[in-house]
């Protein structure tokens, strides 16, 4: 109910006190009657001020729980400071510009992006990307699926290694072994020692480049999965918060004129904001 009071009324019984021992003074959450009192007391300001500061308060409110449920929420970012983009409601209109900016904590470049010109870039991302999907896609997808099929060599490559270095370890075992026991010396047993872990350290990466090339399971299924999606996907439909929301990670606001969005699978691609929504300044 806000601050009443300011305008000269007051709200009676708000706190009462228990009938039973121990006494206790607790707040009125229903279980005593209330009385609200008009023109109680001298008003700090008037009745149609103090009203007009409640409905601004309530819509604040409104729009910062908007924001909260928005599909963008969290999803724009800044290529200057990293930071997450706001919504911001201007004469009718909501706009998206970094927090931070807004806040002036940084120096960043001013953006600002029409929230509705976010969907409309995304449409035409989205058209061109499920257009062109066999080729972008389908090469990608093949590309992977032939590095994928030399993985039984790599595992081989991976088993040799691995027993390389666990011989290369026993005999570091043995000559360290021997220093202990006297019969070598700390000089010979210093450049054994090193010439072993050299080549351990060879072999190592060895083995990292190996295991990098099967790596790709996850990614193979993932652009899958997203041409399986585009598939289905008709050129020139309207804005899809379900496809949104399925292939879109991040966006990055590059300027008032382009939008980079990052997809599923590691995917990239920047496009540009139709002219009739961009924004001309921030």
């Amino acid at each position: 109910m806000g601050m009443i009071w300011s305008m000269g009324d007051a709200l009676l019984q708000k706190k009462f006190t228990t009938d039973t021992i121990p006494f206790r003074k607790k707040k009125n959450r229903g279980e005593k009657p209330q009385y609200y009192v008009e023109n109680s007391n001298p008003p700090i300001i008037s009745r149609e001020v103090f009203q007009a500061a409640q409905q601004l308060q309530e819509s604040r409110i409104t729009t910062t729980k908007r924001e909260h449920n928005s599909i963008l929420s969290g999803i724009l970012r800044c290529p200057d400071c990293g930071s997450t983009f706001r919504r911001q409601l201007l004469r009718g209109t909501v706009y998206w510009m970094c927090s931070d900016k807004a806040a002036g904590a940084t120096n960043c470049q001013s953006r600002r992006v029409r929230e509705n010109a976010v969907y409309d870039t995304f449409c035409l991302m989205v058209d061109k990307l499920a257009s062109h999907r066999q080729n972008l896609l389908g090469t990608l997808i093949h590309q992977l699926e032939a590095m994928q099929n030399r993985g039984g060599e790599s595992q081989e490559k991976i088993r040799q290694i691995d027993k390389q270095i666990a011989d290369l370890s026993a005999q570091n075992l043995v000559i360290a072994r021997l220093h202990i026991n006297g019969v070598l010396n700390a000089t010979d047993f210093a450049a054994q020692s090193s010439v072993i872990s050299n080549k351990i350290n060879a072999l190592r990466l060895d083995r990292k480049k190996a295991l990098s090339e099967d790596e790709d399971d996850e990614l193979i299924f993932t652009l899958k999965s997203l041409d399986d999606t585009l598939a289905g996907y008709v050129p020139g439909s309207p804005f899809s918060q379900a496809l949104f929301e399925e292939i879109v990670q991040s966006i990055t606001v590059v300027d008032n004129s382009r939008l980079t969005f990052h997809l599923i699978g590691g995917l990239a691609f920047t496009e540009q904001i139709p002219e009739n929504v961009r924004c001309r300044t921030a």
